[in-house]
């Protein structure tokens, strides 16, 4: 995968890019203790794994989990080396505007949530209808009818389908737009 890193990214959060980061750690803080540690990305991944029945240990699997630990690497770098590392609200927001915000969510996020998108694409054709994409949604706290509106926003062509580049042009929109129309912004739900 090519990444490009030349993305216009707030120079600071404004108060959409904030809410949208807000419903992103509420869904990565699957324990929700209020901060987001290992535990809660591999569960998440855990979470895409038994939404979609990829077996424990198969090659899917790994994949989904390692895209999980690079993602929490890159968590890991910017919080420092607590013991152990975890990553609050505050911390979060507050990497808006760096070249590590970039850099983690073309390098680490998005990738991560291809990988995603990719395992509910069963019969790999490169394109999701809405409940292919609604079983890790709703498990990741999204109402069935969030679920609707956002697939909706993605599926801009009305065909019934989102594809590979939908989404990922949707993850761009939210985390890097400032756009309130953006389709990508209600990728977490309502925001």
């Amino acid at each position: 995968m090519v990444v490009d890193l030349q993305v216009t990214t707030p120079a600071s959060g404004s108060d959409l890019q904030v809410r949208k980061l807000d419903r992103w750690f509420a869904s990565f803080d699957t324990d929700r203790d209020g901060v987001v540690d290992v535990l809660d990305i591999t569960g998440m991944a855990q979470v895409y794994c038994e939404a979609y029945g990829v077996p424990p240990r198969s090659d899917t699997w790994r994949d989904m989990h390692r895209w999980a630990l690079v993602m929490w690497q890159a968590i890991e770098r910017r919080t420092g080396a607590l013991d152990p590392a975890r990553l609050t609200r505050d911390e979060w927001v507050s990497w808006i505007g760096t070249h590590e915000y970039v850099d983690f969510i073309l390098r680490a996020a998005i990738p991560f949530s291809q990988m995603a998108f990719s395992i509910a694409d069963a019969d790999g054709d490169g394109r999701c209808d809405v409940y292919e994409l609604m079983a890790a949604q709703r498990r990741s706290g999204m109402s069935e009818e969030e679920i609707h509106r956002a697939f909706a926003r993605l599926d801009q062509d009305g065909d019934g389908y989102a594809t590979t580049e939908d989404f990922e042009r949707a993850h761009r929109e939210f985390y890097f737009s400032d756009d309130p129309a953006a389709p990508g912004n209600y990728l977490a739900g309502e925001i």
